[in-house]
């Protein structure tokens, strides 16, 4: 990739706990909101440990108590999102992933497909050595059209959100760990959570097998860590100066605690099933 080719970014970084859990998405509604006022694109990297993270569509669950109480006893933690639509896994493992586009800055508005693949471009530039394709992992956990995979396994999804402001891509990256472990839990969970009913909600049938990790496919060491330092290394890093003095401003608290009360509300759906 030549030079001129290469994304320049300032970047935020949060390692969280299932106990401040909610900060994954408040974090990233709010920056969503705060777009307009960037003065450039964002990174934003977050990990966070023995989580299972629901989707909008997971309500619809027939047996949805059920299938929460199994990833209880599965010692898993569980919180809802509001975006993508169906559950997906993270942990020690798991690398999550943001990219903010504002429109001003871009002069534009993205195409939902030109959005996604500037992730893939991202992800492709960082492991040169991953030969990625797009396209729907069917009996992957939480399927969509731009999941990310290799030898026809998925390594990754995106899915984005946007506004007037501009436009967040969201990625999971599967770097490391147990990976048919991790598609056995969500296979589970969705049994569980139908049982004998007629799956018309279209609830993926979770192949183990169809998924993967970049440690697996490269066939060399990779930790999380190390993960985000090749994505780092990929592009040119800016002076996080004025993105600090931002989410310092007492209108982006404000706006993060507006972010607050309404993933706290969305949880509410969930606490009436345990």
């Amino acid at each position: 990739m030549s030079n001129s080719n290469i994304q320049r970014f300032q970047q935020f970084t949060q390692h969280l706990t299932p106990a401040n859990n909610l900060s994954s998405f408040i974090y990233t509604n709010a920056l969503l909101r705060s777009a307009g006022q960037f003065s450039h694109p964002l990174l934003h990297f977050w990990t966070l440990k023995d989580t299972v993270i629901l989707g909008l569509k997971d309500q619809r669950l027939p047996h949805l108590q059920d299938a929460l109480q199994l990833l209880t006893h599965r010692n898993q933690h569980y919180f809802m999102r509001n975006s993508g639509g169906l559950a997906v896994v993270s942990d020690d493992g798991i690398l999550n992933l943001s990219i903010f586009y504002p429109w001003h800055l871009l002069g534009h508005e993205l195409s939902i497909d030109e959005a996604y693949q500037q992730m893939v471009n991202l992800i492709q530039t960082a492991f040169p050595k991953l030969n990625l394709s797009t396209g729907e992992i069917s009996h992957s956990y939480c399927p969509g059209s731009f999941d990310i995979s290799v030898n026809g396994q998925k390594i990754g999804g995106i899915s984005q959100r946007r506004n007037k402001f501009g436009v967040v891509v969201m990625l999971y990256l599967s770097v490391c760990g147990n990976q048919q472990q991790r598609g056995a839990l969500i296979r589970d969970f969705y049994d569980a959570g139908l049982q004998n009913a007629v799956n018309k909600w279209h609830f993926p049938d979770v192949w183990p097998t169809a998924m993967t990790t970049v440690e697996q496919v490269l066939q060399s060491p990779l930790t999380v860590t190390g993960a985000i330092q090749q994505i780092k290394n990929s592009c040119e890093l800016l002076d996080n100066t004025s993105l600090n003095n931002l989410m310092w401003s007492p209108n982006f608290i404000t706006t993060l605690n507006k972010e607050l009360t309404s993933m706290n509300q969305l949880q509410e759906r969930l606490r009436k099933e345990d």
